[in-house]
């Protein structure tokens, strides 16, 4: 090839399929019902070149057409791909006054942050929709370059797009979404697992498609031969934009030789190719698209000019050359006509190619002429002042940035921003000024989840404010820093010492309306802590405290705060009903009120609480609600936080697949180390639940570590129970105690209940299997003593211990009475996994009966419940249930022919006790101790001590205690 030439396919080769579906979708749209179509795929594979077909047959059919699109260093740019629509509908009457009132929304209304950015979404898509009066395409490419808040307006569209003629085109590289910290991923993923849009995915071409492309590219009368066909797709794995531009890379003697195309000194690499091509180009063409690529997004060539230092009419034959060579592609803009790379993929080889001094040269030009391109705005001139190393240039227009950003809860957007500042930072900037950037850092970090960041930068801007005498500021700083703390499952003296510093320096300050807004905040946090260490009357008067300075202040939202953290106290100390209640009633009143900090908290909390005194009915209520608005609001912490909780009650309903997959996302995402030790646990209790005992002990295991950190129950007793059931399973019953003791030592300590009731029926489990029945009774006493005036939960987990103690020494009526209560209580409440067992039991006791019509209905169900969550041993539990039925297994406890008191007094024996000496141990008299030992001794056939003592002691030490079926019960979890 001589020349350049134009290299495009002249016609889309391997897409009819998605183009039938295409003209499907846009019949519908035509016929009322609206769509959302988003098309999927690598780069070079012809994303944006079907899309241009889609809209030429909109056209064709009356559609009217518009869109917005991005470029990379859009994404810092809140709204890019909305600013970038409305900026192409100036002027165009069809719309009327859209541009305008798009270009005006900025969210502003009397709550916080949050609240904005959420009137931000709605009122756009609000007012888009309300223009889709006739069959309309809006189309909205590169999504992985745009910004959050874009991304948001185009998941309301889709959302409510069927209701209008409206067909939503969208395109996007979901191997480019951002790896982490932004709503890229999830985003896709909440649409298409929700049906709200059709994803189509591009995939390469074939051996034959690409024989059709070369053939159409070397516009051939004939096709094109088969090894030129063979090697062109070796070189290119079928990807069109690769063909292109390496039979473009190619000259004309070349191009027909398979040989010397595989042969041919043109890299793999589509950037080379693209060097290979523009290599030949003349000098005005190659410097006007050196000075595109630095542009960085479309532009008009009389920006080009500037950048150039051209006349515009010395380049128009350089952009005709650029265009024909398939580097351009010329748009109709208005009135006027702009330009854009062809690909991004072509921008970025001659942008890398660029030497650093000519690069930094002409992003300086590009920063000076910045508010001439297309769309641009002082965030796209902060990026050109930072690479053309203009540091205060572009520190100013980066903190401008961010601080526009973070008005509407732009979270990543203005982290970067901020980050950008801060690396720009004059030398000569003052203290308070320091103060104040860190601070924003410190803000913006935390919103996006980089809590150890936020930390630094918070004690930065302490010691700054401290430097400035703004002691007010400093204060501030140490309740974001106890905050962030928190999140960080840091230990609780940690948080509340901080907390306390910062009272302490508030209480010194001058009375002000800022004292009290800081008093009532750093009261709260006060609260949090007490809370976190189960000190409720602390709490209590603590948060009273808060609410006073909340109304001295006269915040509206601090009052809110406190009034939820009160809350969370009732619940937890004396109602769990009526807290819950007024927890979520506080969380919509926030909500309502604009207040979205503190509506989203109250939301997790309540979903936390709820999950913790098993009421797993409010806990989904909650989540449905509160997940629902941190997905709108786009607030992260509470989000990972609650979709933690959600594993943790999908695990408790029996849904463990649904749990799993919340857990280990979240664990995946890496949200704040609270959502990470409950994530643990969930992974843990569905491992354990599953019979995977290794996996369970190492999630359960890093989960407890975490927690004891802490110093917090609620960190410590569910990883602690959950290792009592890998213990009892691994038939281990001593080390299960072990784990039981402490919960119930740790749990009386502090006055905790609800999470002291799951140890009640393992603890007694733990005992029986260890053959120490006696043991199993005290600690259903002491348990029931520590859980006093508790029903959440406790009502069927001292049911169900009972149920096994009586089951344990015969008592067959009463042990079916008490487990009958059991699953009924445990089945009400949605602890799957105890109901379960419970049935099991339950069935035992019928067995002991002769109820085997009875029993085998209730194991039936329970195997059917084990099939459904994949739980190894509630099957192996059933089958050997089921065998039992039969009449193919021994129905005995371990210490039969005895009954369980006499198990009991043959232990006292084998310990060398006498009589009196076993009354006064047992409680009885001793005329009942002697009776006992007769008993004993007639039933087991020996006359001595001794030989009861042997044979006591023989049922103790077996590593298996039998395989009886009370046996294999008591060795089983709970």
């Amino acid at each position: 090839m001589t020349g350049v030439g134009p290299l495009l396919c002249p016609i889309l080769v391997g897409r009819d399929e998605l183009l039938e579906l295409a003209d499907r979708r846009i019949a519908e749209v035509g016929g009322g019902r609206g769509h959302a179509l988003f098309l999927s795929g690598a780069a070079g594979l012809g994303k944006t070149r079907l899309i241009r077909t889609v809209i030429r047959r909109a056209q064709t059919l009356g559609f009217r057409v518009d869109g917005g699109s991005v470029a990379p260093q859009d994404h810092q740019v809140p709204l890019a791909s909305i600013r970038d629509f409305a900026n192409s509908l100036r002027g165009n009457a069809e719309w009327g006054s859209m541009a305008e009132d798009l270009l005006a929304i900025d969210g502003a209304h009397d709550g916080d942050a949050l609240g904005s950015r959420r009137l931000v979404v709605h009122g756009v898509a609000d007012r888009i929709l309300r223009a889709i009066d006739r069959p309309t395409l809006l189309v909205f490419e590169d999504l992985h370059w745009t910004d959050e808040l874009s991304l948001e307006v185009l998941g309301e569209l889709a959302r409510r797009v069927a209701e209008h003629p409206l067909l939503l085109v969208g395109g996007y590289r979901p191997d480019e979404f951002p790896p982490e910290g932004t709503i890229h991923r999830e985003w896709r993923a909440r649409l298409v697992g929700q049906r709200l849009v059709e994803e189509v995915r591009l995939r390469p071409l074939t051996l034959d498609e690409t024989g059709t492309a070369t053939t159409l590219i070397l516009t051939r009368d004939l096709p094109a031969p088969r090894d030129v066909v063979e090697a062109v797709y070796e070189r290119t794995n079928g990807i069109p934009l690769h063909i292109e531009e390496l039979l473009g890379a190619l000259r004309d003697d070349g191009q027909l030789d398979g040989a010397r195309i595989r042969s041919a000194h043109v890299p793999d690499t589509i950037a080379a190719a693209v060097l290979a091509r523009f290599g030949r180009l003349s000098a005005d063409a190659r410097a006007v698209a050196r000075a595109g690529a630095v542009v960085g997004r479309c532009f008009s060539p009389d920006v080009i000019a500037g950048v150039v230092g051209r006349p515009l009419e010395e380049l128009e034959a350089a952009l005709d050359e650029l265009v024909d060579a398939a580097i351009l592609r010329p748009f109709d803009y208005v009135d006027e006509g702009y330009y854009d790379f062809r690909h991004q993929l072509l921008r970025d080889a001659i942008y890398d190619a660029l030497p650093p001094a000519q690069r930094r040269r002409l992003h300086a030009l590009a920063a000076d002429l910045g508010m001439g391109l297309q769309g641009a705005s002082v965030i796209h001139a902060s990026r050109h002042f930072e690479r053309a190393g203009l540091r205060r240039q572009a520190f100013e227009t980066a903190v401008a940035g961010a601080r526009a950003a973070s008005c509407v809860s732009a979270r990543r957007e203005a982290f970067e921003l901020y980050g950008r500042a801060v690396r720009n930072m004059p030398d000569d900037l003052s203290p308070a000024g320091r103060g104040e950037l860190y601070e924003g850092y410190s803000d913006a970090a935390a919103a996006v989840d980089d809590n150890r960041l936020s930390e630094e930068m918070a004690r930065q801007a302490r010691e700054q404010y401290l430097a400035a005498g703004r002691p007010h500021a400093a204060a501030g700083l140490l309740l974001s820093m106890g905050a962030t703390a928190r999140r960080e499952a840091r230990p609780i003296q940690e948080r509340r010492a901080l907390a306390e510093q910062a009272l302490a320096e508030i209480a010194a300050l001058p009375p002000t309306h800022e004292r009290d807004v800081l008093r009532s905040m750093g009261l709260g946090l006060k609260a949090a802590s007490h809370i976190d260490a189960m000190e409720l009357e602390a709490a209590k008067s603590v948060g009273r405290e808060a609410l006073d300075a909340a109304f001295a202040s006269g915040d509206r939202d601090l009052v809110l705060d406190a009034h939820a953290w009160l809350a969370m106290v009732t619940a937890l100390r004396d109602d769990p009903a009526a807290g819950l209640a007024e927890l979520l009633g506080r969380a919509r009143e926030a909500r309502a009120s604009g207040f979205e900090s503190t509506g989203v908290t109250a939301y997790r909390n309540a979903a936390l609480v709820a999950t913790r005194v098993f009421d797993y009915d409010t806990a989904e209520r909650g989540l449905e609600e509160g997940l629902r608005y941190a997905d709108a609001i786009e607030q992260s912490h509470c989000r990972h936080i609650m979709r933690a909780v959600s594993g943790l009650t999908d695990w408790a309903r029996g849904r463990w697949d649904e749990a799993l997959a919340s857990a280990q996302q979240e664990l995946a995402d890496g949200g704040c180390r609270r959502g990470t030790i409950m994530a643990l646990d969930a992974v843990g209790f569905v491992a354990l639940g599953r019979g995977d005992l290794d996996a369970a002990a190492l999630a359960l295991g890093r989960s407890l570590d975490a927690g004891r950190a802490t110093g917090e129950p609620e960190r410590i007793l569910p990883a602690l129970w959950g290792l009592a059931e890998v213990e009892l399973l691994a038939r281990r019953p001593t080390a299960a105690m072990a784990c039981c003791d402490e919960a119930l030592e740790l749990a009386s300590a502090v006055g905790e209940r609800a999470l002291l009731v799951p140890f009640v029926v393992t603890g007694v489990r733990a005992a029986l299997a260890a053959s120490r029945p006696e043991d199993a009774t005290r600690w259903r006493v002491r348990a029931e003593a520590a859980l006093a005036g508790w029903t959440a939960g406790a009502t069927p987990a001292l049911h169900h211990a009972a149920g096994l103690l009586r089951l344990a020494t015969g008592s067959t009526v009463a042990a079916r009475e008490a487990l009958e209560a059991a699953v009924i209580g445990w089945e009400a409440i949605g602890r799957t996994w105890e109901a379960t067992w419970a049935r099991l039991d339950l069935a035992q006791a019928l067995l002991r009966a002769a109820h085997v019509a009875e029993a085998s209905a209730h194991i039936a169900t329970a195997r059917d419940r084990a099939e459904s969550m994949a739980s190894q041993p509630l099957l192996d539990r059933a089958d050997d249930l089921a065998r039992q039925a039969h009449g193919r297994a021994v129905t005995d406890a371990p210490w039969r022919p005895l009954t369980g008191r006499e198990f009991e007094v043959a232990r006292c024996i084998a310990a060398g006790l006498t009589n009196a000496e076993i009354a006064a141990r047992l409680d009885i008299a001793p005329k009942t101790a002697s009776a006992h030992v007769e008993h004993i001794l007639a039933k087991l056939g020996v006359a001595r001590r001794a030989e009861v003592a042997a044979w006591a002691t023989s049922v103790v030490g077996r590593p298996e205690i039998g395989a009886g079926l009370d046996t294999a019960v008591l060795a089983g979890p709970r």
